[in-house]
C-alpha cells in the first residue's frame, strides 16, 4: 500500500506541478496583464504607431490603460480609450467622466462620447474633444483620473514634431 501511495504521489508531482518554465510564462502574463510589479508613474511603458494613430499604455494598481490617439494632429481630437484587468471591478467607471484632455497651456478639456463597449473587467470608448484648438498646441496630455485609486495616468503626445508633418 506504502509504494501505491508514494507512486501516486510521484506521479502527481511529476505531472501535475507546473514546469519552471510555465512558471516563469504565467508569472510574465500576469506583470502584463494585471499590472504587477509595474507601479511606476504613467509614462506610459510603451508608444506604437498604430495604423491609424499613437497607441501608449501603462499598467498601475492592478489596472492597464491604453490610449489611442486615432487622429493626430488633426481639430477635435479623438482617443481610443481601454481600461484592462483581472481584478478591478471597472463599471463603476465611466470613462468620458475620467478622462480629460491638457493641452500645453495647461487648459483642460472634456470629453464626448462616441462609443462604448465592455463591462467588467474590460472596458472601451472612444472620446473627442471638440473645443480643442490642436493647430496651435506643442503637445496635448491625455489624463485618466481616480481609476483603481490612481490620480492621475498622464499621457502625453508632441504634436508639432510627430503629427504635423
Amino acid at each position: 500500500m506504502k509504494k501505491i501511495v508514494i507512486g501516486v504521489f510521484a506521479y502527481l508531482l511529476l505531472f501535475a506541478v507546473p514546469s519552471m518554465g510555465q512558471m516563469t510564462d504565467m508569472d510574465k502574463h500576469m506583470k502584463e496583464h494585471m499590472g504587477v510589479g509595474m507601479d511606476k508613474p504613467s509614462e506610459g511603458k510603451e508608444e506604437t504607431q498604430a495604423q491609424n494613430g499613437f497607441t501608449k499604455e501603462a499598467a498601475q494598481a492592478e489596472v492597464t490603460v491604453k490610449v489611442t490617439y486615432l487622429n493626430p494632429g488633426k481639430g477635435s481630437p479623438e482617443f481610443k480609450v481601454t481600461l484592462d484587468t483581472h481584478s478591478v471591478d471597472l463599471d463603476r467607471y465611466k470613462i468620458e467622466d475620467v478622462t480629460i484632455l491638457r493641452d500645453d497651456k495647461g487648459k483642460d478639456y472634456h470629453p464626448d462620447l462616441i462609443s462604448a463597449s465592455g463591462t467588467g473587467h474590460h472596458r472601451e470608448a472612444t472620446v473627442e474633444f471638440k473645443d480643442m484648438d490642436i493647430p496651435s498646441a506643442k503637445y496635448v496630455e491625455l489624463v485618466i483620473e481616480d481609476v483603481a485609486g490612481v490620480a492621475e495616468r498622464v499621457f502625453r503626445f508632441e504634436i508639432a514634431d510627430k503629427m504635423m508633418k
